[in-house]
């Protein structure tokens, strides 16, 4: 059951919410042991999340991911019983670490669990709602992982609103695409996502403007550094132009290709902030040696993720 229960800690949610959590952490002024320890509540999160969701869109996974290997339930790998199992076992785990950490991580993570029985389960079931739906998982993402990052190290240092913000803006832009796979199932049983409601090409305006006011929101909180500015600046065109054409691309499979691209982007870029919070942090680095690696990181990133969608 173990090796089954890790097909619901996604790897690429991991991976985007891992980067924010350290982002929280450097944040504070660096990465501790306790911050490692967060990687448990983030994939005790994602599986605590993503069986709940699985159990009440099994019907639509069937049609929409018929063939996925991360989707046990819908694949008859495991039965309801083992599911709940799996639940109940990652939600007491995530209350267990959090204890760790003190009151305040423990009384956010109770609320992010409740939250993800509201957001699959009826008389609730958020994912049905057009803007909320998307809204409040980019909140709970974001802010449960930086929030453990940053409570994970000591600090003098306020919560910076600002910037978490701005990366749920970003996570939200990026969320409005993944319903782009779903829509056959969706339509099917009656679930109206934002793009089922308004269509393909709105949906990535909307995003775009999204990824517009999220790079505003991450400038303004690193005091309108010119190097972070720089690189999120070249991500957000990258990504305008990939959205561009999937606004008008048809084809399924050339939709997950550029969507799997602007994805990079995103994660590119928070690997981006990333390096250059941790360079401020560090004593030893000059301010222009600061600027050199913010650049160097963001560019190689983001030149290598255009290099590989234009090849492929």
């Amino acid at each position: 059951m173990i090796r089954q229960s890790l097909k619901f800690a996604r790897i690429r949610i991991i991976a985007t919410c891992a980067s924010i959590l350290f982002l929280g952490s450097a944040y504070s002024g660096s990465i501790t042991i306790k911050t490692l320890l967060g990687l448990v509540l983030i994939v005790g999160f994602t599986i605590h999340a993503n069986s709940i969701n699985d159990y009440s869109d099994k019907e639509i996974d069937k049609i929409n991911l018929k063939n996925a290997h991360d989707r046990p339930l819908a694949t008859n790998h495991i039965n309801s019983k083992q599911l709940w199992i799996i639940n109940a076992v990652s939600g007491l785990l995530i209350l267990l670490v959090s204890l760790i950490y003190g009151l305040d991580v423990f009384i956010l993570s109770i609320f992010i669990l409740l939250i993800d029985y509201a957001y699959s389960l009826k008389p609730f079931r958020i994912t049905n709602r057009t803007i909320l739906s998307p809204v409040l998982l980019s909140v709970s993402y974001v802010y449960y992982s930086f929030s453990i990052g940053f409570l994970s190290t000591p600090t003098t240092s306020k919560y910076p609103w600002l910037l978490t913000i701005g990366l749920s803006f970003g996570f939200f832009a990026r969320l409005l695409l993944k319903d782009f796979r779903d829509v056959v199932g969706d339509k099917k049983f009656g679930k109206i996502t934002f793009l089922i409601r308004y269509g393909q090409s709105l949906t990535c305006l909307t995003s775009g403007i999204f990824w517009a006011f999220a790079l505003f929101l991450i400038i303004k909180a690193s005091s309108f550094n010119l190097a972070l500015g720089l690189v999120l600046l070249v991500a957000f065109i990258e990504s305008t132009i990939l959205l561009n054409i999937l606004a008008k691309e048809i084809k399924y499979k050339n939709q997950e290709k550029l969507i799997s691209y602007i994805a990079k982007a995103a994660n590119y870029t928070i690997i981006t902030i990333l390096a250059y919070l941790l360079c401020v942090a560090e004593n030893g680095i000059t301010n222009r040696q600061t600027q050199v690696i913010t650049v160097l990181v963001g560019m190689i990133l983001l030149t290598y993720n255009w290099l590989e969608y234009r090849m492929n």
